[in-house]
């Protein structure tokens, strides 16, 4: 794969490759996508605008640019930070900015729509588990559709990885690494939450990098203090897990009959105790007021265990799930299905969400099996 140029068409999923030092990788990042991490940044302005005075958005968007930068900062590992210090050069712009992209949902903790399941062992055709995601936020949809990108990324040191993601954001929050461990993060509502620690797609990133198993990604998940709730879906070819954690308490569950599913609330006794109720819908949010319920997280899970109980599934029966009505929405911004025996994934091509409710495309990041 070669990094396409940046003044194209963009495709969906355009693919950029990076590589060298963490340094090099992010350089190479901004100055690609440069252009694109600048309407990023116009759609946080415009958002911001959409419910104060203009005059408001810029304050607004410095405040929080501040307020990530005196909380996390100091939590993020030194590679990290010379990757981040690279974009932000390579893209000629402030890397409060490139840290604000990178932050935006631990600050914000209120995208309570995604879903995701796994299917394994005698449920699939082959008896190897597949994983499927719909990533859905209720605001920025439109330029989160036309901007998404797949980064391959070859670390100087560590576990190639792809990500599926946007400019300027350098975790992960749909990936898998070519040890053959996908990963699929969704936000849980959760009381326990803080800003002293790691930045959730920063702390996947690390983990899909140096590790190569899925009991091991999940001990390093946990290493890391985090930030907010998450339900955290990882699956290899033989095992799959969810992990539930909040900053001060996670759990693990596993598959029932081959069978496992999140949403975004915790399903295991373990976490009730920290389990937080749903925040409001916020202002010019693309779903309506039921989305942001756990009732509707409790139905999405549901239903995704209704239709994922027949036996030998294949990844097109994971696309038909993620596209039924009672799991996609008008926020479902990104959709993939992976088979980690294959090292392939499927990703959503539709132009507009519910994504999921169109074409997918098949690739082989590392160009076949392993």
């Amino acid at each position: 794969m070669s990094p396409p140029c940046a003044a194209a068409p963009p495709t969906i999923p355009r693919i950029i490759e990076l590589t060298g030092s963490p340094g090099e990788q992010g350089r190479l990042h901004g100055e690609l996508l440069a252009g694109e991490i600048r309407l990023v940044r116009r759609a946080i302005l415009k958002y911001f605008a959409g419910f104060t005075l203009y005059c408001g958005a810029l304050p607004l968007l410095a405040f929080l640019q501040g307020l990530a930068r005196l909380s996390c900062w100091r939590y993020i590992p030194s590679r990290i930070r010379e990757e981040l210090q690279g974009l932000a050069s390579g893209a000629q712009v402030g890397l409060p900015l490139i840290l604000l992209i990178n932050v935006l949902d631990d600050l914000a903790n209120n995208w309570p729509s995604c879903s995701a399941l796994a299917v394994g062992e005698g449920l699939t055709s082959r008896g190897v588990y597949l994983a499927g995601r719909n990533l859905d936020y209720p605001v920025f949809v439109d330029v989160l559709v036309a901007l998404q990108t797949l980064f391959r990324i070859t670390p100087d040191e560590g576990v190639s990885l792809v990500s599926l993601a946007w400019p300027g954001y350098a975790g992960v929050l749909t990936g898998m690494n070519q040890a053959g461990v996908s990963l699929a993060q969704l936000t849980s509502m959760c009381r326990d939450h803080t800003l002293k620690g790691l930045p959730a797609g920063l702390r996947n990133r690390l983990a899909l990098e140096l590790r190569t198993s899925v009991r091991g990604i999940a001990a390093s998940l946990l290493a890391v203090p985090a930030t907010i709730g998450n339900n955290i879906l990882l699956a290899g070819a033989r095992e799959a897990l969810v992990l539930e954690l909040s900053p001060h308490q996670s759990a693990v569950r596993r598959p029932a009959n081959g069978l496992i599913t999140a949403t975004n609330h915790f399903q295991s006794q373990e976490m009730s105790g920290v389990k937080g109720v749903f925040f409001p819908r916020p202002p010019l949010a693309v779903l309506d007021p039921y989305h942001f319920t756990e009732a509707c997280s409790q139905a999405r899970a549901a239903r995704l265990q209704a239709l994922a109980s027949r036996r030998s599934l294949v990844p097109r029966d994971l696309q038909v799930f993620l596209a039924d009505p009672a799991v996609a929405n008008a926020g479902t911004v990104s959709s993939v299905i992976f088979d980690p025996a294959e090292l392939s994934l499927w990703v959503a091509q539709k132009r507009h969400p519910p994504v999921s409710q169109g074409d997918y495309v098949h690739l082989l990041p590392w160009g076949g099996n392993r």
